[in-house]
Order: C-alpha cells, then structure tokens, then sequence
C-alpha cells in the first residue's frame, strides 16, 4: 500500500496500540513483526514513513534502516526505545533514523512526531516530484537540487537554455554559478558546438582584450603570428565570461560593440570579423553599484542582463546542505577507490546551523577534511568540528569546550567569547538566533528545561523557537 505508514514491532499489542493511533489520526497502516518482515514490505510498496520499535537484544532495525535507505534515500524512520535499549538506539540514530521517542510514549507525543514527519515526507516527495519533471525535460546531472529555491532556478534555466539570449548569472562565490552556466549550455541548441570560459579576474588587464578578440601579426612586440582570440575559438557555440566585473573600461567598449553589431576587430586590425556566439556572464559582486560608480558600463549591463539568473546562498536553502554533502562523499569514494563513511543524522543538525560563508564550495572542503579526519563507518558532528574551528573562528566552541568557560587555570580565568561585540560588516540577526538555539540543544542533548535556561528563555519561548526553526526534542 504505497503512502501508509509501516508499523514494526514483535509484539502484537504494541503494533494494534500504534496502528490504532496511527488509524484514528486518517494515516493508512501496514504492520509487521520483524525487519525482515518489513524490508519485505518495502519491497512491495513505498513507504514515507517506518514506525520501528527497537528491541534490546538485536540490531535487526538498525540494518533495516540501511537496507532500506540503500533503495528509497528519502525514507524516514521513526524509533521507539526504552532505556534499556540505549545502545540500539544510538546505533539507530547513527545509522539514519529520523526521530527517537523513549517508551512509554504518549498518544500525543507519537502523533505530534508522525504528523511532523509525514509532513516533511509530503514536501521531500512533492519537491522530488518537481525535481523529477524538470531532470526529465533537461540535463541538470551536474547539479543536486531540492530546495524550493533552487528547483525554481532549474526551472528558469529549462526556460531560457533553448534560447540565445545573453544571460547574466549572480550570486556569492562559491554558489555554483559555473554549474549553472554549463546547464545552460548543455540544454542549448549550441552544444553540438564549444564552450569557452574564460576568468576575467585571473588574466592581467592587458592581457585580457587580446585574449578574448586575438590579435594579427605585429600588432605588438612578440606578435609573431596571428592568433584568434576565444570569441573566434567560441564561433557556433558558448562565450562563458565569469567574473565580468572585472572587465577594464576600454574591454567593456568593444564587448559592447560585439553584442550591438556581432563583429569584433582583432588588435592590429582594422577589418571587423563576423563571430556567432551566445554570451553567458557571472559575478559575485553587484554590477549596479559599480556602474553608479563608473566601473561599469551602464549600456553593456543592460546588455548582459538581458536574462538574470540569481543562485541563492546555502544559508537560503538548507534542504540542498544534506543532499550536497552524500553527493560530495560519494564523489570521494569514486576519487579514492576507497569507501568513504556515510552520514549520521545527527550531523545535520551541525551543518544546517553554520553560515556557509564560502557556500557549496565551503561544503564540499568541510565534507573532505571530515572524511579525512573520521575512524567510523559514519560521520558526526564532531569529525567536522575538530577542523571546522581552525578553518572558521568565528565558529561556537565545541561542546567539550564549553565548560572551560569561567573555569580558572591557576589565577587566571579562563575568557568567555565576547558575544556583545558587534563586527564590523555587521550580522544576520535571525541566523544567530537559530544557530544559539541549535547549540543549546546539542549541548543539553535536546532537553528543552536544560537549553532554555542556557539560553534564559522560558520552556514555552524555547519551544515556540524550535517548532519555529522546526528543531525536535529528544527529551525533558
């Protein structure tokens, strides 16, 4: 029965006990007695949605959530355990379990973590749809995707790829706007034809206008013969300038003059060459106030930006971060041969809370030093702080240094972080917020009265916080 909600359990009351539940909230059931019975079900329908009662004696569950996790990535797992089974239940958490309820559990407490659950199993599914749609009309291999943010941009470039209008990539370094301008590419009707990229910033300014137009034949001291130049190299396909607000002034001027006229004259000649070539850009930095500030020319911007394409940070799409980093690991196993450790759940809790100033490529760096530094079949938290604090200071302090705060060496106390310093380029006030949050649970492991005296908020502030942030407690 695809859709329902599997119920595991050996024991026959506790499985009628939750399916009841589970009924009388409108969520079709299906139930089994073992993990075998149940990686069986999952062979025969689709499950959002598995309700697994660990037993103490046995590790069956735990290797139900791999073998299942290996067909269905987005399958979720719900884990209910007593205090007997602690070690099952760490295992489990490790292994992928999407939440953990101790028994005995109320009614209230289950129905409030299936409802949150199946409701991100609903997005997950209704955004994998979209996903889904739009890989099966373009070619976007290179790309992982499935925020909300990010399929709309798959979705605006599957508009724009089969057209030669010239268009302008923005966003922060780091984003993928490389990525982006290959998609277009390849979904053109030019890929048959080059792609020739070139980096405005890595090629000195008096370089840079005989790089992209050639030059002939003495036309300075060591122009021994012509050489076209990367619009000719382009003719019949793709011109990908990233960085184009680096451009000198007196480039910009025959860039222009190129885009109005399709004709360009090599340095040394005065006889205008005839090119075909769309004209794909990127920068990081705003072109509007470099134009206001005589940087750039105003006409080559409007030319340029016929088409903007605007790449969201990381921070904006949190729902790319998991996704991103099994698709970085599993890169690292292709490069090494070797097999690289998977990802707890744990751990997104860590990675969704950091600011990710350098964006996907950040990630990508962060994912290999983990890997690199982890002796377990999984990565956790930790394996990306030991590194993470040297990389990023401005990182909070790992939660073994916490209690070092205020604590004396000898006479001299040890200094708390100056939290009421105000840096210069100023902070994301609500990404802090979230952040303080996230590491008053993990400090506290998720009991709510613990973290929000931490944090000196009331249990009810705390709570709204975490339903707001979409956090879940573990306990009280």
């Amino acid at each position: 029965m695809d859709g329902a909600t599997l119920v595991v359990s050996p024991d026959a009351s506790d499985r009628a006990l939750y399916g009841g539940w589970l009924q009388a909230a409108g969520y079709p059931v299906v139930q089994a007695a073992s993990a075998k019975d149940a990686v069986a079900e999952h062979l025969r329908a689709s499950f959002p949605l598995t309700v697994a009662d660990l037993v103490s004696a046995s590790l069956a569950e735990v290797e139900l959530i791999h073998t299942v996790r290996k067909a269905r990535p987005q399958a979720d797992f719900l884990m209910l355990g007593s205090g007997e089974s602690v070690n099952v239940v760490v295992a489990a958490m490790k292994a992928g379990a999407t939440d953990m309820l101790l028994k005995p559990v109320s009614r209230e407490r289950f129905l409030d973590s299936v409802c949150q659950l199946r409701g991100l199993s609903e997005a997950s599914s209704k955004n994998c749809g979209h996903e889904d749609e739009l890989r099966s009309r373009c070619d976007f291999s290179e790309i992982v995707a499935r925020s909300d943010k990010m399929l709309d941009v798959l979705a605006i470039v599957a508009r724009v790829a089969g057209r030669d209008t010239p268009v302008l990539i923005t966003g922060e370094s780091g984003t993928g706007k490389e990525l982006i301008a290959r998609a277009i590419y390849r979904n053109s009707q030019r890929a048959h034809r080059p792609m020739v990229s070139v980096n405005c910033a890595a090629i000195p300014e008096n370089l840079l206008e005989s790089e992209l137009f050639g030059y002939c034949k003495g036309a300075f001291t060591g122009a021994d013969a012509d050489k076209p130049g990367l619009l000719s190299t382009a003719d019949g396909g793709t011109l990908f300038l990233d960085e184009v607000g680096e451009l000198p002034l007196a480039t910009q001027a025959k860039l222009l003059r190129f885009l109005q006229e399709g004709t360009f004259s090599p340095l040394g000649s005065l006889i205008p060459h005839k090119t075909d070539v769309r004209l794909i850009s990127a920068t990081n930095a705003s072109l509007t106030e470099r134009v206001d500030a005589g940087t750039f020319r105003r006409d080559l911007y409007y030319r340029l930006s016929v088409f903007p394409v605007h790449i969201p940070p990381l921070r904006e799409r949190l729902e790319d971060i998991m996704p991103l980093a099994h698709h970085f690991l599993q890169l690292l196993g292709k490069e090494s041969g070797a097999r690289t450790p998977g990802l707890s759940r744990e751990v997104l809790y860590y990675l969704t809370a950091k600011s990710w100033r350098g964006n996907v490529r950040e990630l990508q760096s962060s994912v290999e030093r983990a890997v690199i530094m982890s002796e377990g079949s999984l990565l956790t938290s930790a394996d990306f702080r030991i590194l993470d604090r040297w990389t990023e200071p401005s990182l909070a302090l790992a939660p073994n240094e916490f209690g070092k705060i205020g604590q004396c060496v000898g006479s001299a106390p040890l200094q708390a972080p100056n939290w009421t310093q105000l840096p210069d380029e100023g902070i994301n006030l609500p990404e802090l917020n979230r952040k303080l949050v996230i590491e008053a649970l993990e400090r506290t492991r998720f009991k709510v009265s613990a973290a929000a005296r931490i944090l000196g908020l009331s249990r009810p502030a705390l709570r709204y916080r975490m339903k707001k942030y979409r956090l879940d407690a573990r306990g009280d």
